[in-house]
């Protein structure tokens, strides 16, 4: 069954399906999907997690083993399948489909990518989730459908809004969810309750730090590392929240994931919604890194996502700055994370 994630908070309410595939080319809804998809499974009793990253080289056996093998500790186990690339090639389209086929006793099984193509989702392995589990696919709202999901998140938080507020940051959003959930919250905290007009609006979205960390990531896409590093300098002692900074930066190393391994990198760039004057700092960024360190980034970044969210007590702005300084070195950077690569693991635990 093929679901939009606004209709999958009701579907999760009736049941969990054996297996799910949460995509998009809107990396908030994907993250909001999965991380729903999660909080159902451990209200089931799915306590054991387990977590496969299926990027070059994986061996698909791990995932069969998985869901054959029992915990020690919890009668129900969650197999959590991150595929960044969106294409299992034919070992991991096989043991998909067979996990959706035959899924496993007590398991339930959950694969996140980001966009994926045509092809991919008319595939035999994504077809057979459809048939026997759910696909969640977050596609980016656009005119009349991003004013709805705006409204949505207006209800979410307790708000009305007049039609020309809601039009007013459907504009400033320019599609970027995540900058429009952010503005919504701040009205949540600043205006409980209250029916927001064009004026209450337009104080809201006014906010420049949101757009200075949208130039820290071109500064760190672009490199070298010192102008980079000066506006995170920047962003910290003007008392930005280290959170939107690091979502935002997870979001473009995602991207650069894709684009890392391209052979014509300038067209995964468009495929994906690289904006268009952004693509040649991602291609330049894609020149400097390997998939190796991309992925070194992208645990990094799950780290300091952690510690932004109170869940551990590392601090982010450390792998903030470690994430920058690397991501605008590329090579320059590269003896220092083979040094730190036994660190690897345990970030991404």
């Amino acid at each position: 069954m093929n679901i939009s994630p606004d209709r999958l908070d009701a579907a999760l309410s009736d049941g969990l399906a054996p297996i799910y595939v949460v995509a998009g080319e809107e990396p908030l809804l994907v993250t909001e999907s999965a991380d729903a998809i999660r909080a159902a499974a451990k209200a089931a009793g799915y306590t054991d997690r387990r977590v496969l990253h299926a990027e070059g080289g994986f061996d698909w056996s791990e995932l069969r083993s998985a869901g054959q093998a029992m915990s020690l500790f919890a009668e129900k186990t969650l197999i959590e399948v991150h595929l960044p690339t969106g294409s299992p090639g034919k070992d991991g389209g096989a043991a998909i489909k067979e996990a959706a086929q035959a899924p496993p006793p007590d398991t339930l099984i959950l694969i996140i990518c980001s966009e994926l193509d045509s092809r991919s989702r008319n595939s035999a392995w994504f077809k057979a989730v459809d048939k026997t589990g759910v696909t969640v696919y977050g596609w980016t709202p656009k005119g009349r459908e991003l004013l709805r999901w705006l409204n949505a998140r207006l209800r979410q938080e307790g708000l009305e809004a007049d039609p020309d507020a809601v039009a007013l940051l459907a504009e400033r959003v320019e599609g970027n969810l995540l900058a429009g959930s952010q503005d919504i919250a701040k009205l949540a905290l600043l205006h409980p309750g209250r029916r927001i007009d064009v004026d209450l609006m337009a104080d809201a979205v006014a906010d420049h730090a949101r757009f200075v960390v949208f130039d820290l990531i071109d500064k760190a896409l672009a490199g070298p590392p010192e102008a980079a590093l000066r506006t995170l300098d920047r962003l910290r002692e003007e008392g930005v929240e280290p959170f939107p900074i690091v979502a935002i930066l997870a979001a473009e190393l995602r991207k650069l994931a894709r684009v890392v391994s391209a052979r014509d990198a300038e067209a995964v760039c468009a495929q994906i919604g690289v904006f268009r004057r952004r693509i040649p700092m991602m291609v330049a960024a894609a020149r400097r890194h390997s998939p190796a360190s991309v992925r070194w980034m992208m645990a990094v970044a799950g780290r300091a996502d952690r510690g932004a969210k109170g869940v551990d007590r590392h601090d982010p702005w450390d792998d903030l700055l470690t994430l920058v300084w690397v991501l605008a070195a590329g090579r320059d950077a590269r003896s220092w994370m083979a040094a730190s690569a036994a660190k690897l693991e345990p970030l991404n635990a």
